[in-house]
């Protein structure tokens, strides 16, 4: 099968949006997974801003010239992506190639925005709204900087587990978390039992009890 001329400058131009999109994707925690048609758009927003930031950029190395170089002024010009965007046959490689590079660096600072929740934040403040995330309680609560040495309670099997959070995950059927410098006890008398180095532990999603251990100064519960 052929593909043309103008199918060729298409996938090109999706290029970096999709380098971007791709890069949010993968270093995101994801609920839910992303429809095909989401990513799409995605992809091609991500690659729209990464163009304009490209021709921002030249508009500012032409006005910095300009400046420093009052007898040689140059004119503004549009990027090849934006000046021959409905010629056939013109691929811009170079424009690509470094919104490209841009792409890279935004998707990961969109993605250093979104763990962060910096629009949730900004909008609590501004009284917008009082959401706190995209995820639910169980990834929001794990992800607070407060919270690191915990107690799981496994109720059904008498089973206390203290130790240090290293992961977690999530999706419609369990709840699965991996702890380090685990020690295990009964439940609920608190027997210690025994130590272990780490530990992975995987509950039904209604059948998990997680309490954040208030440590003493010396890192002792």
């Amino acid at each position: 099968m052929e593909i043309s001329a103008l199918t060729l400058k298409l996938i090109l131009l999706l290029t970096p949006g999709a380098l971007a999109a791709i890069i949010h994707k993968r270093l995101t925690i994801q609920h839910k997974k992303q429809s095909d048609f989401m990513f799409v758009i995605m992809a091609i927003m991500n690659g729209i801003f990464a163009y304009l930031i490209l021709q921002i950029l030249s508009i500012v190395k032409v006005f910095t010239h300009n400046i420093f170089n009052c007898c040689n002024k140059k004119e503004y010009y549009a990027i090849e992506t934006f000046k021959n965007i409905s010629t056939n046959n013109a691929i811009p490689y170079s424009d690509i190639i470094l919104a490209s590079i841009i792409s890279v660096l935004l998707g990961i600072l969109i993605t250093k925005l979104e763990n962060d929740k910096t629009l949730f934040i900004i909008a609590r403040k501004l009284k917008v709204s009082n959401k706190y995330g995209d995820e639910n309680l169980y990834s929001h609560y794990l992800n607070s900087p407060k919270v690191g040495w915990v107690y799981v309670r496994d109720i059904g099997n008498s089973i206390t587990y203290f130790g240090f959070i290293h992961s977690f995950s999530e999706n419609n059927k369990f709840k699965e978390i991996v702890l380090e410098e685990v020690t295990v006890y009964n439940y609920p008398n608190s027997e210690k039992l025994y130590d272990v180095e780490s530990i992975y532990l995987c509950f039904s999603k209604d059948n998990i009890i997680i309490e954040s251990a208030k440590l003493k100064e010396n890192g002792k519960k």
